[in-house]
């Protein structure tokens, strides 16, 4: 499963079923084979907000786990810096 590939869908989630978001930043959850297929997603809300969500399912095209009403962008790298919220 490609990067890029699964940040084209990302977005048109978000379009469908968050418009009030727009994505600033996707990454890899892990450098795991067995997890090639799932990603970490940052985005930035209408009225200035952030929020992660550690965990997008390119296969299941599901995002979950989210944390919001975050700060600043540098708050959103922590999360996804962090191996209990993001990494295996």
């Amino acid at each position: 499963m490609g990067f890029s590939e699964a940040a084209i869908n990302i977005e048109k989630y978000f379009k469908e079923h968050l418009p009030s978001y727009e994505v600033v930043e996707a990454r890899r959850k892990s450098g795991h084979v067995e997890d090639a297929h799932l990603f970490m997603v940052a985005a930035r809300k209408d009225s200035g907000e952030y929020a992660v969500w550690t965990c997008w399912n390119e296969k299941l095209q599901t995002l979950n786990h989210g944390h919001y009403d975050i700060g600043d962008l540098e708050t959103c790298h922590k999360i996804m810096d962090d191996p209990y919220h993001g990494k295996r």
